[in-house]
């Protein structure tokens, strides 16, 4: 029975150990705003964070709602999606339970919330046209 793991295309392993300074690696790349339908004022959308190697990008994403003005928080801290596989000091991967809770604990020491209120700034003028619309006067 061999003992080699076949990953998914660019996929890329990181050590847990080496989770903590991975995370100062770590960069913003992208945040989409999405308003719910149904004329409801609720806003959340997807961020997605990016390390860099030579060949190959290392991304975590994950869906974030505005609880208020100013306030963001993970839709499901639990629901991290990326393409990076957790090795143990051994060298093996982690089960999918612990994957999930070392990943969440990545998002926690990110400074995400930032960068997404600041998309939510940009796309303000664009959400208050829509939230309000315009009265014509007879």
């Amino acid at each position: 029975m061999s003992t080699l793991i076949r990953l998914p295309e660019g996929s890329v392993c990181w050590p847990v150990a080496a989770l903590s300074s991975a995370a100062a690696d770590v960069h913003h790349a992208q945040t989409r705003v999405v308003r719910t339908a149904g004329g409801e004022p609720a806003v959340g959308g997807t961020t997605r964070w990016e390390r860099r190697y030579a060949d190959v990008s290392a991304w975590l994403e994950w869906d974030w709602v505005e609880l208020g003005e100013g306030t963001v928080a993970q839709a499901d801290p639990l629901s991290v999606r990326s393409n990076v596989l957790l090795l143990d000091d051994r060298g093996r991967p982690l089960l999918s339970s612990r994957r999930r809770a070392t990943l969440a604990t990545l998002v926690y020491l990110l400074p995400w919330q930032g960068p997404v209120l600041d998309e939510l700034r940009r796309a303000a003028p664009q959400r208050r046209a829509a939230s309000h619309p315009m009265r014509l006067a007879a």
